[in-house]
């Protein structure tokens, strides 16, 4: 891991585990692992942040809950195995990693997860897009 400072009270950090850059470790708590039922999404505001929460199985994925072409919602949209597609243009994002699959390089910020004790907790510092 290697630490940029970019700003008095800023510190961003290289993981190539994440697959780039990350900001400082901001964990909230968002839900209960239990609430949330195999392939369904939820749209939450966490830190004034719109974020919209997917279950796949047993893993749990967070990205913004706006589509970087026109912010439609994408909670909306439908989900296929790990893609999911925004209602208002059918733009179709991956849901591990953000991309955009018809531009890779466009992509939704995501954020990381963790689960414990049954409950879901969102590093709200994110992901930088």
């Amino acid at each position: 891991m290697i630490l940029l400072p970019i700003a008095d009270d800023k510190i961003l950090f290289y993981s190539k585990s994440m697959g780039g850059l990350m900001s400082k470790e901001k964990w909230i708590y968002a839900i209960k692992e239990t609430e949330m039922k195999d392939g369904e999404k939820k749209a939450l505001i966490i830190d004034g942040q719109k974020i919209v929460l997917i279950r796949k199985g047993r893993e749990f994925f967070a990205l913004s809950n706006k589509c970087v072409h026109m912010e439609c919602p994408l909670s909306k949209g439908e989900l296929e195995g790990y893609i999911i597609k925004c209602p208002c243009h059918d733009w179709r994002f991956d849901i591990r990693n953000g991309e955009f699959l018809d531009a890779r390089e466009l992509k939704v910020p995501i954020y990381e997860l963790k689960v414990s004790d049954g409950n879901v907790y969102l590093n709200i510092g994110g992901r930088i897009p």
